[in-house]
């Protein structure tokens, strides 16, 4: 049992200080000198989102940028809560906000996407959701990160508004995990996983892959397939998008039934995923969870000065990476969580893994099937 627990958190380690090494090299202050200001359309899909559109539009209107290199394009995907006519109201400060429904023969957020891409006059699309705060130098890092031209694709930072209560700390800290490796494993060149409220693309490779076209049938997974297009297309050409003033904000869950279903959600595509290495990576981070669940069960019971040792050392390990990214992208990081996470994460992860593949789920009022 020894050499098991040996070989499974060795590996573990080795990750983690390649991820560690990856977000250190993410969030280096990168100086880039625009030559010209790229013409930007911002796609958001949105459904029953009336309550967060305010806070969306008030930072889109503090967006340092011309109003002339940049448009917005909201679609509704058949919200029941009249996000539409909230939306409408803020047209008369946007010259170039574009609104339009989807038809009623079209259904999900890659729908609504490919929609708003399809009206789209910009070089480059960025994407965020309509429940997120903009920082004010977004499009700017966006803009200075395209005058690479070998870059087709910027992946940015996304992390959750502070909150003092006890499960929204919980989340900051599983949420910094997720964000944490998608953002390092892209900055050592293999990219893995993505997250749309802060995606961005140029147009003409979004066409030149058929965009979400093989995976329409997958109720999330809009962003992660579409990177994995461009990447097979362009190896190399997707980069992190300079973190400096452009870390998208989104709230958290107000409950563990809108927090599970999420997640149910976002980890239903891994069984349709051809990514290889993000097979690997997935396939051992369900094995490492299951083996740290066992550890605990063994220090608990055997006390052995060996599983108490390698027990510690896995929960500092853990401190550091996420702590890391959490100061990083200015999150809560709440002691008492982190602990708390260390015992609820592994119980959480065979949870999800589990039923992502086996039952319906719901999201915003709509059974999402699992395929």
């Amino acid at each position: 049992m020894a050499i098991y627990f040996l070989i499974v958190f060795g590996f573990y380690f080795l990750l983690l200080m390649a991820l560690w090494m990856g977000w250190r090299k993410a969030i280096r202050p990168q100086n880039n000198s625009p030559k010209k200001n790229i013409f930007i359309s911002i796609v958001i899909a949105m459904r029953n989102e009336k309550e967060n559109l305010d806070g969306l539009f008030q930072s889109l209107s503090a967006l340092n940028y011309p109003l002339t290199d940049f448009e917005i394009i909201l679609i509704d995907d058949h919200s029941s809560d009249d996000s539409t006519n909230a939306a409408k109201k803020w047209m008369d400060r946007f010259s170039s906000l574009t609104i339009r429904s989807l038809d009623e023969n079209q259904i999900g957020k890659k729908a609504a996407l490919s929609l708003g891409i399809s009206l789209a006059r910009g070089e480059v699309i960025t994407t965020t959701d309509a429940d997120c705060i903009l920082p004010e130098n977004w499009l700017k890092q966006i803009n200075n990160g395209f005058q690479d031209e070998m870059i087709q694709m910027l992946m940015g930072a996304v992390a959750l508004q502070n909150n003092d209560r006890f499960f929204a700390q919980l989340q900051s800290i599983e949420f910094a995990s997720v964000i944490g490796t998608g953002v390092a494993t892209c900055a050592l060149g293999k990219p893995t996983m993505c997250n749309g409220a802060n995606l961005s693309f140029r147009r003409k490779i979004f066409d030149q892959v058929n965009g979400y076209q093989g995976n329409e049938h997958v109720a999330t997974g809009d962003d992660e397939f579409l990177m994995r297009k461009i990447e097979e297309r362009y190896p190399g050409s997707i980069r992190v998008l300079n973190m400096a003033q452009s870390v998208v904000i989104t709230q958290p869950q107000n409950s563990w039934n809108k927090f599970l279903h999420q997640r149910l959600r976002w980890a239903s595509k891994w069984s349709v995923n051809t990514s290889f290495f993000a097979r690997v990576l997935a396939v051992f981070i369900f094995s490492l969870q299951a083996s740290w669940f066992l550890l605990i069960i063994h220090t608990v019971n055997a006390q052995s000065i060996f599983a108490i040792s390698l027990f510690t050392l896995k929960v500092l390990a853990d401190l550091l990476f996420l702590s890391t990214v959490c100061r990083s992208l200015n999150m809560s990081f709440n002691p008492l969580a982190f602990i708390a996470l260390q015992f609820l994460y592994p119980v959480y992860v065979l949870f999800i893994g589990f039923f992502s593949q086996l039952k319906n789920h719901q999201w915003k009022g709509r059974s999402l099937m699992t395929k």
